[in-house]
């Protein structure tokens, strides 16, 4: 099993069963939760600056954690699942995989990828490709939304790693979904081709106190 320390230093996937969502969480405290990441971000139709937060409370819906057990648990114990309740659960271990493969094995095996990926995520959103997202730009079936989405290539893999982020009330960006594409290049993948292309420059990463 690999700590979380040894993840960031990898350089191929992990096997499921070499991380736990302990651990993924260990990451995501150490790696992402820390700090705010400001952008440059320029388009054909506007150029700003953006913020953007990994909030405890987004951990969950990241891997598709409450996903995995809707419909499966009763509706009133979904909160245990998701948010900072799910952070809590996660991080104390009273989730981990083998409770979500108990629940519902088949939904966990849809989103296994995001677990074996999520090492990748700080190397993403310090370099990332970026485009504008339009859901009605892709040319299939979805419901994975966003405002801008990162992609990234992963070396010697044929996958393509997404996260999406989202402007909230405060002004402030969050991440809004975490995805993997099977595919050997940006022109395959349908959530990528025919957007908008925009440049995006990370200017610092902001550690908070």
């Amino acid at each position: 099993m690999y700590t979380a320390l040894e993840l960031r230093t990898l350089n191929i996937k992990p096997r499921i069963n070499d991380i736990s969502l302990k651990i993924l969480s260990e990451y995501y405290q150490m790696f992402l939760a820390p700090f705010i990441y400001n952008y440059h971000i320029v388009s054909k139709t506007e150029e700003k600056d953006i913020k953007l937060y990994f909030d405890l409370e987004n951990f969950c819906h990241l891997l598709g954690i409450e996903s995995t057990v809707k419909n499966s648990v009763p509706f009133r114990e979904l909160h245990n699942y998701r948010g900072k309740d799910g952070w809590n659960n996660v991080y104390n271990q009273v989730i981990d995989i083998r409770h979500l493969k108990r629940i519902n094995r088949s939904k966990f095996n849809n989103i296994k990828a995001k677990y074996v990926y999520f090492y990748l995520l700080p190397n993403l959103i310090e370099s990332p490709l970026c485009v504008n997202y339009d859901i009605r730009n892709v040319n299939k079936s979805t419901n994975i939304d966003c405002e801008i989405l990162f992609y990234s290539k992963v070396d010697n893999d044929n996958a393509i790693i997404h996260l999406g982020i989202q402007e909230d009330n405060s002004g402030k960006y969050f991440p809004k979904t975490f995805f993997i594409e099977k595919v050997s290049n940006s022109k395959d993948d349908v959530f990528v081709a025919n957007q908008q292309k925009i440049t995006v420059t990370i200017e610092n990463r902001i550690i908070m106190l």
